[in-house]
């Protein structure tokens, strides 16, 4: 019996045998979860709110082969796919319509304290070009036979899939294999999201591969981070430990934060407050998966201390704006647990709260 057959519900260290279509399709998970191959490796399945829209919505998290040398060798192959597919694009006629984000900057921005990239995530440029337009299928091939033949990546492999299927903006996800003497093959992974308003205009970008592309400030980059901490039901863990980053380096004007957080449906009925960005967001089970794939960089048990951090770094934007409760709060504010836990104890009287009022309603 294959062991794919035995996936269950909880992320956990995918099998290491071929995932064939049929048990794909039963299982409900993404068509680009491709593991690498190899009875000398080890991954774990992480969740990936992008693919919400499957049951299981997993991705691949980076290989750990038994010898740690062929894990650092299979991350430089990954890396110079990755520089060859932004050197293409940079090359490429789309170069001015696709608008670099994501982990690639950050790891230009803060080196070996930020995490190794993973994908490569894109913008698609100007607002109104939409998912399903003609020209979208163009780039996507031209951007896959443009960088085929460069560090060992085949076009003819491959795939595309839909993301944020029923949140944020419409997107597709294509990944690009790639196949080098001596290692397991492996994908470069690209987002393109569609749609999507860009409050500060892209600034140019050399790259350290030496790619010239339009990319995302740093102050855009940690107001897209809160938002998301804000609005996703499984806040991740990895962009907790971005935000604070960026938080610590880049100053971040509030009236940007609301421009940005009025793009999105967030339905809060108010202006964004520290409750929202830093307290509300329950990242423990998340923060427990990103320091699994990312030991190097935290432990399983600091998701605390870095919501301490962004809190600290963060409260700028919101001088002033803070409401009296949360003022009140950070006045008494003695380590983030003893914070979290007293929030945690007023938000359960106040859903008590609400529930009698409900309750009372129906009666009416």
């Amino acid at each position: 019996m294959s062991k794919w057959s035995e996936f269950g519900w909880e992320p956990i260290e995918l099998p290491r045998e071929p995932l064939d279509e049929a048990t794909r399709a039963e299982k409900e998970l993404p068509r680009t979860l491709r593991p690498v191959a190899g009875d000398d490796v080890r991954q774990q399945a992480v969740f990936d709110p992008s693919l919400k829209h499957f049951a299981r919505g997993y991705r691949a998290g980076d290989p750990v082969f038994d010898d740690p040398e062929r894990t650092a060798a299979w991350a430089r192959a990954r890396r110079a796919a990755m520089d060859a597919v932004l050197l293409a694009v940079a090359e490429s006629e789309w170069v001015d319509s696709l608008v670099l984000r994501g982990s690639v900057l950050l790891a230009d921005w803060f080196g070996e304290e930020a995490r190794e990239p993973g994908d490569l995530d894109f913008v698609v440029v100007p607002q109104s070009w939409n998912i399903n337009d003609g020209r979208t299928a163009r780039m996507l091939d031209g951007i896959a036979a443009a960088a085929a033949g460069r560090a060992g990546i085949k076009d003819s492999g491959a795939l595309c899939e839909g993301i944020w299927t029923y949140g944020r903006v419409p997107g597709t996800r294509m990944v690009l294999p790639w196949e080098v003497p001596g290692l397991p093959a492996g994908q470069v992974q690209l987002d393109f999201v569609f749609n999507e308003k860009l409050a500060v205009a892209p600034e140019p970008v050399e790259l350290a591969c030496g790619a010239l592309v339009m990319a995302a400030t740093p102050a855009l980059s940690l107001a897209w981070k809160l938002l998301w901490l804000a609005s996703d039901a499984n806040p991740q863990g990895k962009d907790l430990y971005d935000a604070v980053l960026l938080a610590e380096e880049y100053p971040l004007s509030y009236e940007l934060l609301l421009e940005v957080f009025e793009e999105w449906p967030i339905a809060m009925g108010r202006e964004p407050d520290l409750q929202d960005v830093v307290i509300k967001p329950r990242v423990d089970r998340e923060w427990r998966h990103f320091a699994a794939e990312y030991p190097h960089l935290a432990g399983p048990e600091q998701g605390m201390d870095y919501k301490e951090r962004l809190l600290g770094a963060i409260y700028p934007t919101f001088r002033g704006r803070s409401t009296e409760r949360v003022r009140q709060w950070l006045d008494d504010f003695e380590g983030f647990a003893e914070f979290d836990a007293q929030y945690d104890e007023e938000y359960e009287e106040e859903s008590e709260d609400q529930s009698a009022e409900d309750a009372g309603g129906d009666d009416r």
